[in-house]
């Protein structure tokens, strides 16, 4: 210890008086020197998250590390913010904002780190980059020789994700008009630098698509981090009266504020085979008829060929017989006759009476229907006059005996 101070003293003395400071002193006996050694956002350095606009009551968390060789004593640390972070707090219920936040370390060892964390929001309408703000930390050194005050500038990364759809599959494979219960499988990858926080998606449908049940046109995601791959399914339906061609859905973020566009699903509807009733025989039946035979003439008026065609006339109460037929391969523009034999009950009430015609195909591999509509009118039964003559002649005929009978008798002597 005697050494220690004789050189302390000689080092004191060989130093020119003006140049001679408490720093030059501080130096020499060792001081403690506060850094921000990391900054990230979130709680867990390990895992960090990351901000985007828009974030609410996101954490901000600062490591100072004490570098030096001494302890530093009562160490505190003002950031000060501005756009696009800001910090809100309440006192007496009512709002504040505060654009310099001190935050307590306390005392730190050599070679220590202590960690600070900050609650901020970032504004909604903030751009993408690195913004830099100023962090003063302040505390007392050196065995408590001096108070030190230093400012820092730290680095605090705004990112947004970045969606976009990599992948689009349908089931079926080829979509016709009509589909029923379509299932658009659609990949979304985040192609930014933040994670994607409460993700909802949504297909904005236009004609000829329309949901095929309440909200199967939205998919939740949740959270989605950058360089991530999700997959998210919508269920749809075609129009019956849809033209074929290629069709562009935009699928949008839902938020707070609406629906925000983010890339487009290209689907591609393929020209379905289209059937017309050219004619009908007979158009009328009475009630009580039986093995009627009904006539169907149908044409295929699309462009394409209908393979295995079957035709089945769908009836209701009142009505049985054979009513299915098969027509086989209908080429484009190519009429064929359906052949059905009704039976009508008798106590069928009179009125006119629609059916439906299904139209069962293959078209390319992919079984299609259609469904056309057909009525016929139901008459009373007729009226059979044969019994009503025979019961006539019987009776002219008893008359016509008992007349003669009587005449004979009076002609008797």
């Amino acid at each position: 210890m005697k050494h220690y101070f004789l050189m302390l003293a000689i080092l004191i003395l060989t130093i020119p008086i003006g140049t001679l400071s408490s720093d030059i002193i501080v130096e020499a006996i060792g001081m403690g020197e506060i850094v921000a050694s990391s900054v990230y956002w979130g709680t867990n350095p390990s895992d960090p998250s990351t901000a985007q606009p828009g974030d609410v009551n996101v954490q901000l968390s600062i490591v100072l590390s004490n570098i030096g060789d001494d302890l530093a004593r009562d160490v505190n640390a003002t950031l000060f913010i501005g756009p696009p972070l800001s910090y809100t707090y309440y006192k007496d219920g009512k709002e504040y904002s505060a654009t310099a936040i001190s935050k307590m370390a306390g005392d730190m060892e050599a070679r220590s780190s202590f960690t600070l964390t900050y609650t901020v929001d970032v504004d909604p309408l903030a751009s993408e980059g690195i913004y830099r703000y100023d962090l003063m930390t302040s505390y007392r050194s050196a065995r408590e020789l001096q108070q030190v005050e230093k400012t820092m500038i730290i680095d605090v990364p705004i990112w947004r994700g970045d969606l976009r759809i990599q992948n689009v599959v349908t089931l079926p494979t080829k979509l016709y008009p009509a589909n029923k219960q379509v299932e658009i499988k659609v990949q979304i990858v985040n192609s930014g630098q933040a994670s994607a926080k409460d993700l909802q998606l949504k297909l904005e449908l236009k004609e000829p698509f329309r949901p095929s049940s309440s909200d199967s046109d939205r998919h939740y995601v949740g959270s989605l981090p950058p360089g991530q791959i999700s997959e998210a399914g919508f269920i749809v339906d075609v129009d019956d009266n849809a033209k074929f061609g290629k069709y562009t859905i935009v699928m949008a973020i839902i938020n707070e504020d609406g629906l925000i566009p983010i890339d487009e699903v290209q689907i591609y509807l393929n020209e379905k085979v289209k059937f017309d009733i050219v004619s009908l025989t007979p158009t009328t039946m009475a009630a009580g008829d039986a093995g009627r035979v009904i006539r169907v003439e149908l044409r295929n008026t699309g462009v394409v060929k209908a393979e295995s065609v079957r035709v089945q006339l769908r009836v209701g109460n009142f009505f049985s017989g054979t009513l299915t037929d098969f027509l086989g391969t209908m080429l484009a523009g190519e009429t064929k006759v359906a052949f059905f034999t009704m039976d009508v009950d008798s106590d069928t009430p009179e009125k006119e009476y629609n059916f439906d015609l299904r139209i069962d195909w293959t078209q390319e591999d992919n079984s299609l229907d259609d469904t056309l509509r057909l009525s016929l009118d139901v008459k009373p039964a007729e009226v059979s006059l044969t019994p009503i003559f025979f019961v006539v002649a019987i009776i002219a005929a008893v008359a016509y005996y008992f007349i003669r009978k009587r005449k004979s008798e009076k002609a008797r002597p």
